[in-house]
């Protein structure tokens, strides 16, 4: 749109999981008895606050099939390939099927769950570790047993859950979603996921970096900022590219 000055944007939470709105203050949900006033009278309180922009360049190799295919997105919240991004895809089919009736916040959750709760079985993403390779700021990092890797902006991923402070170390920078850097983890598989969200247990730390890297070597589920698809065996490279001004409530 060309906007001169480019104006600050407030995260209303209309969707399930509202991961940036909750990081900014905003909320985890919407309330319907909010009104038009007291909206803006949040937004003109709110204090402006840069948040990193990402871009996901995505290389997809070349087959007898197909030939090879580039395209590029951006992230504001998070990216990860695996389980999780795999409970997302079920849920987006389901949402797009003719047979899907019902759009209440408790519906949806409870169809994650049950998505979830098959994976627990189904495990559609054991053995990720074999089949994908994970590159900070150029180093390869050793990836044991997992399911999933997750590559973190803001301090919110899974309605609420901030992953970073369970598994950093003595050393580590401290996540700040202004600071160029991304915190990237492992999750070991579903029941992993549901230990994570009621705090028992904690996700395997793989490191923070300013750009990353990742060959995938078969296709697997993944996501950007909750929109999921299967991604085809490629390279994916993360880099910072700019900065969002966003509205903040204290």
């Amino acid at each position: 749109m060309k906007l001169d000055p480019v104006p600050s944007v407030a995260v209303v939470p209309l969707g399930t999981g509202n991961d940036l709105s909750r990081v900014l203050g905003w909320g985890s949900e919407y309330s319907t008895s909010t009104s038009g006033p007291a909206i803006m009278e949040m937004i003109q309180r709110a204090k402006v606050v840069p948040l990193d922009r990402w871009k996901l360049d995505i290389n997809t190799q070349s087959t007898i099939y197909r030939p090879q295919h580039h395209h590029a997105l951006h992230m504001y919240n998070y990216v990860s390939i695996g389980v999780d991004a795999q409970v997302t895809l079920d849920f987006h089919k389901t949402r797009e099927s003719k047979f899907y009736i019902f759009s209440s916040r408790i519906f949806n959750k409870l169809l994650y769950l049950c998505f979830g709760t098959q994976q627990v079985v189904g495990r559609e993403c054991q053995g990720l570790e074999n089949y994908i390779e994970v590159f900070l700021d150029g180093k390869e990092v050793e990836l044991p047993e997992i399911e999933s890797v997750v590559i973190l902006n803001i301090p919110s991923w899974g309605a609420g859950v901030n992953l970073w402070p369970m598994c950093s170390v003595e050393g580590d920078r401290e996540e700040n979603i202004s600071d160029g850097y991304l915190e990237v983890v492992a999750i070991h598989s579903s029941f992993h996921i549901a230990q994570l969200q009621v705090g028992l247990s904690q996700p395997h730390r793989l490191g923070q970096a300013s750009h990353v890297k990742i060959k995938l070597k078969d296709k697997s589920a993944m996501q950007v900022d909750g929109e999921p698809w299967v991604q085809l065996p490629g390279e994916i490279n993360i880099s910072h590219v700019n900065q969002a001004a966003l509205l903040k409530l204290d």
